[in-house]
């Protein structure tokens, strides 16, 4: 049996306090990366702005019509959609996105959120914090093509997430198509966290298929830092319907107010990778092959899905691995059914890396 909202929300204050007290603790459920890209993905050509005039003035990521037109023409490029200026709101970081969501569906007078496990735990804390209820419309994970959706045949609103970060994996395409079925039929208003899109591992084809939702009923978050997996550069986005922008807009600026000149700088150097012809390409690689040496080494014992995005994997670990760690299990996501799994970052700092070759590397012979 999954745990209750109060519940999640009460483990992950806790595991907060832990996360930041027990400097011991090997938090391999944890968000923080590394990776041998970075440097190359922020050592771009754009320059801080020097001008007095700007750097003593308050900056808004969602005022720069640059960095709006290098989001647009991305996903004219990469999804084949075309974006007014009016359909991207731009913020540093994700979770004020979030919570301009939900101020703005609650000033929209929207009574309940349905919603699909797992979705990030801040959802169930906004939503808390607002007084919306929240509704469980599937047990099923969404990868699953016969997973079943028990949606309301009314005006609503639906919340998930794809890609599925916990597990690395996404949302099944039969899955998408009925729900933007149930979009035509109610009018209900949807918002995909895709905070881990553009980095699925299929190189094949860059385009999202949740960008076929109804684009004047869908909210889609995009976090183009964990596409390249620098963190410490607060940039994300939210492809939304052009008239509701302004009501996101308003809620947001209140929430986080200003930003550093720096983060425009940084904002377009990581469009201009993730528009480039290689991208993410390299990191995908790289995550592909720490996946293959933990499991090759033993460290992941089993994986409740295969991953084909992301950097997570929802796994079994051997007992060694498990000594002295932090880890996050099925409780913190809402879930069932997947007892001694955990998240696994597969770029997490503390793995142990591979013996450097020596000076001399040994000649092998075919």
């Amino acid at each position: 049996m999954s745990v209750s909202p109060a519940e999640l929300l009460r483990l992950h204050r806790e595991l907060d306090g832990t996360s930041r007290t027990n400097k011991a603790g090997r938090f391999l459920s944890g968000w923080q990366t590394t990776h041998p890209y970075a440097g190359r993905y922020l050592n771009g050509t754009h320059v801080v702005a020097q001008d007095p005039g700007t750097l003593q003035n308050y900056n808004f990521l969602s005022d720069s019509t640059s960095l709006t037109d290098a989001i647009t023409g991305f996903h004219a490029k990469a999804d084949d959609v075309a974006y007014e200026r009016d359909a991207v709101y731009v913020s540093s970081g994700s979770s004020p996105l979030l919570l301009g969501f939900f101020l703005a569906l609650k000033e929209m007078g929207v009574e309940e959120v349905c919603y699909v496990p797992p979705v990030y735990y801040s959802c169930y804390y906004f939503c808390d914090s607002l007084g919306i209820p929240m509704r469980q419309v599937s047990a099923d994970l969404l990868h699953s093509e016969t997973a079943e959706l028990d949606l309301p045949e009314r005006r609503s609103a639906l919340v998930l997430c794809d890609p599925i970060w916990v597990f690395g994996t996404t949302v099944h395409e039969r899955q998408i198509e009925k729900i933007a079925q149930w979009q035509r039929r109610t009018g209900s208003l949807v918002l995909v966290d895709g905070t881990f899109q553009y980095t699925r591992w299929d190189r094949s084809s860059r385009a999202e298929p949740t960008s076929r939702l109804d684009r004047d009923l869908t909210f889609r978050l995009v976090s183009p830092t964990k596409s390249l997996a620098v963190h410490g550069t607060r940039f994300a986005y939210l492809l939304l319907p052009p008239e509701l922008r302004e009501t996101v807009r308003y809620a947001c600026a209140n929430i986080t107010g200003a930003t550093s000149a720096a983060n425009e700088h940084f904002a377009r150097r990581i469009m201009e990778v993730l528009d480039s012809d290689e991208s993410n390409d390299a990191l995908v690689r790289h995550i592909q092959a720490e996946r293959d040496r933990l499991l090759d080494s033993g460290v992941i014992r089993a994986e409740a899905g295969l991953p084909e995005a992301g950097y997570y994997t929802f796994a079994v670990l051997d007992d060694a691995s498990m000594k002295d760690a932090i880890v996050m299990d099925q409780r913190f996501f809402g879930l069932d059914r997947f007892d001694n799994h955990v998240r696994v970052n597969l770029l997490y700092p503390g793995w142990s890396q591979p013996e450097p070759c020596s000076a001399v590397c040994p000649v092998v012979k075919s």
